[in-house]
């Protein structure tokens, strides 16, 4: 039976939701490419009040969407201004994530859609994801050679970038794990 996604802009009442889901889907995505001892230490309780930070006092140039299965939250984006120096593009992908049980069904698909559509955007992904690194190639995003260290691990980080301009190149159904 396929899944019936609903995409709206988070509240302040989905903080605790989105810190717990926000980690789970960390744990999933990263197992491999970030240290053990690294996932472990992630503390839903930290991520809510990050969440909660935000979304109480929200950045208007940011576009947050979250994506529900049956009033559960299963993923999550946010769009914004570019917060590096040297970024290509004015735009950054800062974050898409989906729960593993949620990979394949589109639901990253629609969320980029709707936070991004078709503009141009950079982003910073885990060397080695790469279920998200077929993803994004798959929305005409490439590795430009630059690279940088995750802060709290020290785990190589990937530029990948697009210019604005339509369509898919192929793999329909592939979602993003974590970025």
């Amino acid at each position: 039976m396929a899944v019936e996604y609903a995409i709206r802009p988070p509240r302040p009442a989905d903080a605790t939701s989105l810190g717990h889901v926000h980690i789970r889907i960390w744990r999933e995505a990263y197992v491999g490419l970030m240290p053990q001892q690294f996932l472990d230490k992630l503390d839903p309780r930290q991520s809510t009040i990050r969440w909660l930070t935000m979304l109480e006092q929200p950045d208007e140039r940011v576009t947050r969407l979250i994506g529900l299965a049956e009033q559960e939250i299963v993923g999550f984006i946010a769009v914004g201004p570019a917060r590096d120096d040297d970024a290509p593009t004015s735009t950054e992908l800062q974050v898409i994530n989906v729960l593993a049980a949620h990979h394949g069904t589109g639901l990253a698909n629609q969320l980029l859609t709707a936070a991004l559509g078709d503009a141009a955007a950079y982003l910073w992904v885990v060397e080695g994801n790469e279920r998200a690194l077929a993803f994004y190639r798959r929305h005409r995003f490439a590795v430009d050679g630059a690279a940088k260290k995750h802060p709290g691990t020290g785990v190589n980080e990937l530029r990948m970038v697009r210019v604005g301009g339509k369509g898919l190149d192929s793999g329909e159904g592939l979602d993003a794990g974590g970025s």
